[in-house]
């Protein structure tokens, strides 16, 4: 009886101090006289994050509330909300090194032998990655993908032809998102894939499931921003249960029938199965594709630096599990942005058919003086195109959450003193719709030639800004360039009846139209 009361009282003064300690933890922002929403108990203001239909509509309605610098809780884990640009400034670029990490999912950061990544990791281990993988997007290296691209595009073209022929509006989204999955797979992992014939194709399928989950809504994830002591146990269990599961498919293979496997972990397990191939027959001829750039590149200076990250770097090459992690990342980062920006970029041209024919007069011109090595040399010389695309990314920004940091260092930006453990956010939307960064023009107004003129390092973000911005940049726009200019030079676009009916904008990972309906006319070359 004694035993009993004496363990109730101590559980009965654990909650107590667990309660005062959730309770204080809502001081933060009060006691830095920084302004935010009203917040509940224990779930800070994650309900209505949780609930809401559009994340990145319900910050930029915040920050006209509560001004440029305004703060939320996770749970009780603090996150900044910030629009004030030289803020930013600081810890995207001048302060990297108090702010070298994302804040991701418990899940991206399991630890050592799981397939870490250049987006979730940190500190040394993502310095040592971002310094390998650099050189797999040089210049050089893009150009030998070339061909790839330029057979996927290819096939795109046809099908298109197509529906040309029969006058009738398309959903081309639909398309674009094809095409761009043909060319990762293709140019990543080096697989003969033909996504945009065979619609059931097993990538296709497996690609798309990974980008449909809802990570956020996960009860696994919740529980872990929720009670952030409790992430060690969670990855435990999670580690146990991924490996129990595999251990019964490997036993029991007639489960696999019955068991459907995670689309993350099927594609993971593909990469692997490529990577331990091309280890094991080293002698046979290399295929030019990213998986195997990424197994034979290393770090070609020991002493090269990001800001002021100077941790020792031991390992000069990637380990093979990283090899697939940044595969992984890179088809799920590739995929659905690529498309998605083209699916915009098709929009815009259809609603403003003044745009598609000064960009299509352009594109003639410089086809026609015939001076260039490749497409590539062709499609880099084409300067409107550039402001068109930056535009569109202006307007239609599509990745919102990645553009956070998680503060590494307790520092000072602007008089704000950032406590070790909190997150900044960036509100992208009101950033790229400021009239003060982005006037004397109505920032509301689509003008590409607003780019001309040159803006605060942090005014647009679309790839992200500092050294941790998107490391696939400049092949995104490869690709990009690559298909509008194909498409303008071959086609005229024009609005469907139902372009605007089905132009409705969601947001789950990123920000993507439902669909874009368009006609297409044969230009008379």
């Amino acid at each position: 009886m004694i035993i009993t009361l004496c363990l109730g009282s101590c559980f009965l003064c654990i909650l107590i101090i667990y309660l005062w300690s959730i309770h204080n933890s809502y001081n933060y922002f009060k006691s830095r006289h920084i302004p935010g929403p009203p917040h509940e108990f224990f779930f800070g203001h994650l309900r209505t994050i949780w609930s809401t239909k559009r994340y990145s509509k319900q910050i930029q309605e915040w920050t006209r509330k509560y001004g440029s610098i305004y703060g939320l809780y996770e749970g009780t884990r603090p996150l900044y909300i910030v629009s004030d640009v030289n803020f930013l400034q600081e810890v995207f670029i001048k302060q990297f090194s108090s702010f070298h990490s994302r804040r991701v999912l418990f899940l991206a950061r399991m630890g050592v032998g799981t397939p870490e990544n250049l987006f979730g990791s940190s500190g040394s281990t993502w310095r040592r990655q971002r310094l390998i993988v650099n050189p797999t997007f040089s210049l050089n290296k893009m150009k030998l993908m070339l061909p790839v691209v330029n057979e996927c595009i290819e096939i795109l073209m046809n099908k298109l032809a197509g529906h040309c022929e029969t006058n009738e509006e398309f959903n081309i989204y639909d398309m674009f998102q094809r095409m761009t999955m043909d060319i990762i797979w293709r140019s990543g992992f080096g697989i003969e894939s033909d996504m945009q014939n065979d619609i059931e194709n097993i990538y296709l399928k497996k690609s798309a499931e990974v980008i449909e989950i809802n990570y956020d809504k996960l009860f696994i994830v919740q529980l872990s921003n929720l009670m952030p002591f409790l992430k060690p146990l969670l990855k435990i269990i999670v580690r146990c249960h991924l490996k129990f599961v595999q251990t019964i498919r490997r036993k029991i293979p007639l489960i696999n029938r019955f068991m459907e496997e995670l689309a993350p972990f099927w594609i993971i397990n593909q990469a692997q199965e490529i990577v331990n191939y091309r280890q094991s027959n080293s002698n046979e001829q290399k295929r030019i594709d990213l998986l195997q750039m990424m197994m034979d590149a290393k770090i070609s200076n020991e002493k090269d630096k990001i800001e002021n990250m100077d941790e020792e770097i031991e390992q000069k090459k990637l380990y093979p599990h990283e090899v697939v992690g940044n595969i992984l990342i890179f088809m799920i980062a590739g995929y659905e942005t690529t498309s998605t920006t083209l699916a915009y970029c098709t929009y815009v041209l259809a609603t403003r058919p003044d745009l598609q024919e000064k960009l299509f007069n352009e594109i003639n011109e410089h086809q026609n003086a015939k001076e260039y090595e490749d497409d590539y040399d062709l499609v880099t010389n084409i300067s409107y195109i550039d402001l068109f695309i930056r535009e569109v990314l202006r307007v239609f920004p599509i990745i919102i959450q990645s553009t956070s940091r998680e503060c590494n260092k307790t520092t000072t930006i602007c008089g704000h003193q950032i406590e070790e453990g909190s997150v900044i956010q960036a509100d992208i939307l009101t950033i790229h719709f400021d009239p003060d960064i982005w006037g004397p023009e109505d920032p509301n107004e689509f003008l590409p030639e607003r780019h001309l003129t040159k803006r605060h390092p942090v005014s647009w973000m679309a790839f992200g800004v500092g050294p941790r911005n998107c490391v696939g940049m400049r092949f995104a726009i490869m690709e990009l360039k690559m298909c509008l200019t194909r498409l303008l030079t071959q086609f005229e676009i024009l609005p469907g009846e139902n372009l605007e009916k089905h132009f409705k904008l969601t947001e789950l990972t990123m920000i993507n139209p439902e669909a874009v309906f368009i006609r297409l006319k044969r230009r008379d070359n």
